[in-house]
């Protein structure tokens, strides 16, 4: 390998603490969420308890109280004016700083507790919005029937039975579509730590190595850098032009020589979900491969280049299919936002119309991803960073060398 990697610094914390956000940013966040219900009609929102998809499902309680570091249960009742309150499933208070304070407990019976948060803020004859509800161009992305589950919103919906339930799927998406300079630096954070891992991948991964052997060395290294758990890691390998189909575990195989590794690699801080992704060649492999590697470095640049304030996705797809290595190269766009859950809007070639010509803004934050079939093959060459929309154009929110070709004996 002609490069090296820096590792991020351990954190140090001499307390009972996680990684938080300030005072301010809370207030940013809730005035901003307030705005929003009052321009829609809601007069509260209430998240449900959701750790499901690696986590994603707390996204919204979670950017409403920044508690639910390890998929701690949590769920929250947020009213337009007044008092918010969060449900643990412990009670009392949790690492969140100061801006819950002491949380309700759940005893397990989360409706059940939300009934009486809703009850005693007068919502009887309200308007209450669901946080996954229903499904949205900027949340719950992968989910065309959201995530709250329906016995919980059906006792809900049975207490008070004079008030009206709605999802607040979009509102929550378009709250979280544009992120604040703190959030950008916890993604950061985030990214510093899958490039942590992608330093144990790389230094792991040889002939005859046992695959779980890489991934568990990536997991160790990203726990030590403080990373949030779940973690998740979208594994293709195999034999390079016939690699195996992505997993997120992988098989019980033996690296092999000519074999090819690519991984979508997530790193969390405080929750914050970046990504990269990194391909690496074993063995012996054809000469081509590093003309593959040089077309999808090449894709990712043209489509960072094109990213600004007002880019659509029309303009990102055209920047995808330029590549073009002596006619042997095609790109194929694969973009998605980052945050804390399942971020939208997922930008492909095949994206839905009301996508189109959706405007990027300044403070999204999206990974990009791109594939590029090489001579007919597909999984030849991958690589992918999180990058964040600034005012002129888009920042890397990684450090490694993107064009470098990483191959290993």
């Amino acid at each position: 390998m002609a490069a090296t990697l820096e590792p991020v610094r351990d954190p140090v914390y001499t307390t009972w603490e996680l990684p938080t956000f300030s005072m301010e940013e809370r207030e940013r966040r809730w005035g901003r969420v307030r705005d929003l219900m009052r321009r829609d009609g809601i007069d509260c929102i209430v998240g449900l308890n959701s750790t499901g998809t690696h986590n994603r499902n707390q996204a919204d309680v979670r950017y409403l109280t920044q508690i639910g570091n390890n998929c701690e249960e949590v769920a929250v009742c947020f009213p337009i004016d007044g008092k918010v309150t969060a449900i643990t499933n412990r009670g009392g208070y949790w690492p969140s700083g100061d801006w819950i304070g002491e949380t309700m407990r759940s005893g397990r019976a989360w409706s059940a507790s939300l009934v009486q948060c809703l009850k005693e803020a007068g919502m009887d004859r309200a308007t209450v919005g669901v946080c996954g509800l229903t499904h949205s161009l900027y949340c719950c992305v992968r989910q065309p029937d959201g995530y709250a589950g329906y016995t919980a919103v059906t006792r809900m919906k049975d207490a008070l039975p004079n008030a009206r339930f709605v999802s607040a799927s979009d509102l929550m998406g378009e709250t979280r579509f544009v992120k604040s300079p703190e959030e950008i630096e916890f993604l950061r954070r985030g990214t510093q730590i899958a490039e942590r891992a992608c330093h144990a991948m790389l230094q792991t991964a040889r002939v005859g190595v046992f695959e779980p052997l890489i991934m568990a060395n990536m997991y160790q290294a990203e726990i030590a850098a403080g990373g949030s758990m779940p973690v998740m890691f979208g594994w293709v390998s195999g034999p390079l032009g016939r690699a195996y189909h992505r997993i997120e575990q992988p098989t019980h195989r033996l690296v092999e020589s000519g074999d090819y590794l690519t991984v979508e690699i997530e790193g969390r801080w405080g929750g914050y979900t970046a990504q990269i992704d990194q391909s690496v060649t074993i063995g012996e492999v054809p000469s081509w491969a590093p003309e593959a590697h040089k077309a999808a470095a090449q894709c990712f640049w043209d489509i960072v280049g094109t990213l600004r304030p007002g880019a659509t996705s029309g303009e990102l797809q055209q920047a995808a299919r330029r590549v073009n290595v002596n006619g042997k190269a095609e790109g194929f766009l694969t973009l998605h936002g980052r945050g804390l859950g399942d971020d939208g809007p997922l930008i492909t070639n095949q994206s839905q119309p009301e996508i189109a010509n959706l405007p990027l803004q300044e403070g999204n934050v999206f990974i990009v991803k791109p594939s590029v079939r090489y001579n007919g093959m597909s999984e030849v060459g991958h690589v992918g960073d999180s990058v964040a929309v600034t005012a002129t154009g888009v920042q890397r929110l990684g450090t490694r060398p993107i064009d470098q070709y990483w191959h290993v004996d």
